[in-house]
Order: structure tokens, then sequence, then C-alpha cells
């Protein structure tokens, strides 16, 4: 079946890429000229990878092309409804059409997983992304409430008992940051949003919780909205993998830079 391909093409009916436009206000929209901060053409993706011997696969693709130094990050906070970004259902639509183009033209690197499994997260997007993936590589969605998010009072306590390696360039940043969480009420929720990239590896987020799924000997593709550090797919690889025995495999709906 002949894939509908949802790009825009100029007048000698080449494609063109495609990358955001941040507003003033904090708006954020596709532009059909260029690829800015995001390549959203259905041409240049996706793009595949590995980390840390998972395989990955990026939906679209972030850059740092022309003057903005954004990272096209903005896109996610928009998606995400967070920083004071927004993005029109109009042009929220067309992104996800693209995506689901871009999900249908590579059927084999989607097949013969038992489940997705979307990565737990305060926002419904992930949840909405996976919901693609799972429609398109036929995986049911697995339940990541045994996933939970660690505490800051427990992120301390495993930092005073394994203390990290960290860089000498970075030890401030880090040492404040754990001042900062010293301050906080312990049983708060760490948020990797609030800390800097560079300091993330430290802080593996997530430990199981409840009565874990019965996944070994299953091949799970784990579902998530940015690749930053990939501390997160670490700490689930950790569990899911390493603990539960399955194996896992990863997909994101933008990329690293």
């Amino acid at each position: 079946m002949a894939l509908l391909n949802l790009g825009s093409w100029n007048q000698l009916g080449a494609q063109v890429e495609m990358g955001i436009e941040v507003s003033a206000a904090k708006v954020v929209t596709i532009n059909d000229q260029h690829e800015i901060g995001v390549d959203t053409s259905v041409a240049g993706n996706p793009i595949f990878g590995k980390f840390k011997g998972i395989t990955l696969v990026h939906v679209f693709s972030r850059n740092q092309k022309g003057s903005r130094r954004d990272d096209g990050n903005p896109l996610i906070h928009a998606l995400k409804g967070r920083r004071g970004f927004s993005i029109t259902e109009f042009w929220k639509g067309r992104l996800m059409a693209r995506a689901r183009t871009i999900l249908a033209s590579i059927p084999n690197s989607l097949e013969g997983f038992d489940y997705c499994l979307p990565m737990p997260s305060s926002s419904p997007f992930c949840t909405q992304f996976a919901a693609e993936v799972s429609a398109v590589s036929g995986a049911p969605i697995l339940d990541s409430s045994f996933l939970r998010k660690r505490t800051v009072g427990e992120l301390l306590a495993d930092i005073g008992a394994n203390p990290p390696k960290v860089r000498e360039s970075a030890k401030g940043a880090f040492k404040s940051q754990l001042h900062a969480w010293q301050r906080m009420d312990p049983a708060a929720t760490y948020q990797a949003k609030d800390v800097e990239v560079a300091l993330r590896q430290h802080f593996p987020p997530f430990v199981p919780d409840g009565d874990p799924p019965d996944v070994a000997g299953k091949r799970i593709l784990v579902v998530d909205d940015v690749f930053a550090t990939g501390t997160s797919l670490a700490s689930v690889r950790e569990i899911v993998q390493n603990q539960l025995g399955a194996r896992v495999s990863a997909i994101f709906f933008l990329s690293g830079v």
C-alpha cells in the first residue's frame, strides 16, 4: 500500500524540510520553509541510533541549525503544555499526522514487540504518542504504574551511600542541586526537568513499585517524548531488562541533538 506523504513541496516539485517557529508569546508553529530547531518533514525522518546497546528510533530529529539556540525543545514544551509554551490543535494534528506516516514507513523496526511501555510522565502526551506507536506496531500498551519516580529523600540517601563521580567542572552545580533538595520536603517527587541536563546522569529517576508484571523473555518497546541524556531510559532498562528479564528497545518523538 502506498503511503501518503504529508510533506510540503516547492514549485519545482522537490520536497522541502520543515522546522518550527517560536513566537514572542511562546506559541510554536510548523514552518515549511526551513528545518531550524526540528526537522519535521516526512522525507527526512525517522533517524536511528544506539544508546548503551539499546536500539533507538527517533520520529523527528532535533538540531541547532540557524541562529536560534533552543534545540527544538520548545516543541515538546508546547505539546506538554509547560513553561508557557503552546501549540494549536491544528499544528498538533498536522504534526501527529506526519508522525503516523513516518511510523507506518518503518514496519520492520516496529514489529515483533510484545508491549509498548510509555515512559511515566505527568503529561498525557507520552501516553498519546504511545497509543500511536501501539496502533502501528500492533503491540498493546503495558501499564507503567509498576515504575515509580524516586523521591528527593531517596535520591539524597542514595547519593550519600554511593557518591557518584562528578566532573570537576560540574561539581559546583552538583553541590548546589543537593543543597536545593536538602531544603525540600524529602517526600517530594524528583523532577528531571528541574535539573541541569549535564547532571541528570547522576540521578536515576525510577524504582520498581508494587507488583511488577511478568515480562521475562518479552520484547518491550519503551516510548518517550524526547531523548535528552538517556538517563530515564537507562533507569527503565535497569528495571525492565536487568531485573525483570525483558529485552528493551526505545522510540522517541524527538531525538537528541
